[in-house]
């Protein structure tokens, strides 16, 4: 993406950041007069709110992207989601990643964990915004294709906005690498936003993402349009079909995914009450 295309991006990112904070928004936000609002989350893209406290989720993926000749992806990739205080939530993914080109490979891959912390609540008439920190672990063998060979650190600043008939959110943050591999990956920046249609009548959600990361050796960005079932208000089916959009991206991939709420604290208090 060119340099002036990422001023602009950065530009508009700190004059949200300014109006999300400023005097009209505290004061709307001090009152209570505002709905809970419902937080579509999305399926390529890292969800946006960390979770409540005593809050626990469960989320199983299978993914596959075709490169050239070969193809890559997880089966499974596991990621465990809780709340550790109010506004803090905390996130822990293990991927069992697999590569094929010459040769098939199968292993563990990149272990990582999230730390997430909640800058102010969204409601129906403000955005809502969060803070975090992914940690990646070199658990994978890049020699392999089964990871990036990189201690990776990538802080983040997280947004999200709804409406009646769409939810917004998305990500910007920056990765650094310390390689202990012989590998490619380089410090970049990352960008993602989703966009979710829900279509209540048949408890469906339709996503549209966008995933893209930019270095000094090259950048990727795809396009995923998706389908989330709610089979209940505690599990979930998805799928996203990602589309390359350069020639750096993987063509074409399909990644499949099912969640479910192993732990409510706020359902467990109502069937107390």
């Amino acid at each position: 993406m060119p340099r002036y295309k990422w001023a602009h991006f950065v530009a508009l990112l700190i004059a949200t950041v300014r109006i999300s904070c400023g005097p009209d928004t505290a004061i709307a936000q001090a009152t209570n007069a505002d709905p809970e609002v419902h937080i579509v989350e999305p399926i390529t893209t890292e969800e946006t709110m960390p979770n409540e406290p005593g809050d626990w989720d469960l989320r199983l993926s299978g993914s596959y992207m075709r490169q050239g000749v070969g193809g890559f992806g997880s089966l499974p990739r596991t990621q465990l989601f809780f709340g550790m205080a109010t506004r803090w939530g905390g996130e822990v993914e293990v991927p069992m990643a697999f590569a094929k080109d010459t040769a098939n490979h199968y292993g563990v891959g990149d272990v990582s964990a999230t730390v997430k912390y909640l800058v102010r609540k969204p409601s129906a008439r403000t955005i809502g915004l969060v803070l975090g920190v992914e940690t990646a672990f070199p658990s994978g063998s890049a020699g392999r294709g089964l990871g990036e060979g990189v201690f990776e650190v990538s802080p983040f600043l997280a947004a999200v906005r709804t409406y009646r008939w769409v939810v917004l959110q998305g990500n910007f943050g920056y990765s650094v690498v310390h390689k202990t591999q012989i590998t490619d990956a380089s410090n970049k920046i990352f960008y993602n936003g989703a966009a979710a249609f829900p279509l209540e009548r048949i408890n469906t959600d339709l996503l549209l993402e966008i995933n893209g990361t930019h270095s000094s050796n090259a950048g990727q960005v795809a396009f995923s349009p998706g389908l989330k079932y709610n089979l209940t208000p505690d599990r979930c089916l998805a799928i996203a079909f990602p589309i390359g959009l350069n020639s750096q991206t993987p063509r074409l991939g399909v990644v499949l995914q099912f969640q479910v709420a192993l732990r409510s604290a706020a359902r467990e208090d109502g069937n107390t009450k």
